[in-house]
């Protein structure tokens, strides 16, 4: 794969991240070797081409090989439509809905559903109260674990409290949270945005496993939630198209846009280039930067568009990590270990369980 400008030169913190990184997938089993690729079947129009084509193709197989299967969904709502019978069945007040990356069908195969419990209209204001709330969460907390149908419940009373879950019958986990309707607000604004933007799907299941590997997908452990990852995607990709129709409106040859390019792009900007110490993103009005204001106390800053006094980018204490992530899978797919490459993405994510369950059920 061909290198452009924004190539520089590995540092050396840069090739030890790299080295360091690289020798982790090694360990990992002997299957990390460039053999490792089950998305890629026989007849891929990955073995008809090179380069950014050839990665635009891999990337369509692996999220063909990573999406949720019938079956799986089934499970979901299986235990979706217990937790929502239980609940109203019992408490006339109370509404449940599906929201996440479920109902947006950017789920892995072993994400959990996100369900939101919501006072029914008329009683929208009394979900402000923490009492009312406090109320909800016992309440729901005391009905699900009468039932003696979860291998594991939880109830967390923390800033934003949920309770976490696991269904017997299905081994699905669940979050479920309270009277945050802009969860559910949320998915609207994703689906839109993903009819405009088509490419955000398939690159969101890549790079969401890419940080799932990795353990730095959960907001609560300091990690990148999928909405943040979707701002940053979303971000980048509403960009480099403007900038994209403005070349051609200058005259200039008309970039190739394939999933590749935007991957790798992706990776090169947010793990390079991007100045988090001086500018925020917000995705308002088609996205923009604006200038930070709190002398970087926290590395990333993006702004919640539904409420632009919340920093989103706060609770993301591990995202060095993300960004040496980033600057690892962006590195593997300009320096490919092996040629010709059969794959790329294998450069940067490693054999697991759930991808060799995933290939013995292919």
């Amino acid at each position: 794969m061909s290198k452009n400008k924004s190539s520089a030169i590995l540092s050396s913190n840069d090739e030890q991240s790299f080295e360091s990184q690289k020798n982790s997938q090694k360990q990992s089993s002997k299957d990390s070797e460039e053999s490792f690729h089950p998305w890629i079947k026989p007849d891929s129009k990955c073995h008809l081409t090179n380069g950014m084509l050839k990665l635009h193709y891999e990337i369509l197989d692996f999220c063909d090989f990573i999406r949720l299967n019938d079956e799986e969904k089934n499970l979901r709502e299986k235990t979706y439509n217990f937790i929502k019978t239980t609940i109203e069945g019992k408490y006339a007040e109370y509404s449940c809905i599906l929201y996440g990356s479920f109902k947006t069908d950017l789920s892995l195969p072993d994400s959990d559903i996100d369900i939101l419990i919501v006072l029914k209209e008329g009683k929208e204001e009394e979900s402000q109260k923490n009492k009312i709330l406090d109320e909800a969460l016992n309440k729901i907390y005391n009905l699900l674990n009468s039932t003696k149908a979860f291998s594991y419940l939880e109830k967390i009373n923390a800033k934003v409290p949920i309770i976490k879950c696991t269904y017997k019958e299905t081994n699905i986990n669940v979050d479920i949270s309270f009277f945050r309707k802009n969860g559910f607000s949320a998915v609207k604004t994703i689906e839109k945005v993903i009819d405009c933007f088509p490419e955000i799907k398939p690159l969101m299941l890549v790079i969401k496993y890419t940080l799932r590997q990795r353990q730095l997908n959960e907001i609560f452990k300091g990690g990148v939630s999928s909405f943040i990852i979707f701002s940053l995607l979303y971000y980048y990709i509403a960009d480099y198209r403007k900038k994209v129709l403005d070349d051609i409106k200058k005259g200039k040859k008309e970039t190739e846009l394939t999933l590749g390019h935007f991957l790798v792009g992706f990776f090169n900007f947010y793990g390079f280039e991007f100045n988090y110490e001086k500018v925020g993103i917000s995705i308002r009005n088609g996205g923009f930067l604006y200038k930070r204001t709190d002398e970087g106390k926290h590395l990333l800053s993006i702004e919640n568009f539904q409420d632009i006094n919340q920093d989103m980018g706060k609770s993301c204490f591990k995202f060095k990590k993300v960004i040496e992530t980033f600057k690892f899978a962006r590195d593997s797919l300009y320096y490919p270990t092996h040629s010709p490459v059969v794959s790329y993405l294998n450069g940067f994510i490693f054999p697991d369980d759930t991808l060799r369950k995933r290939a013995a059920i292919s």
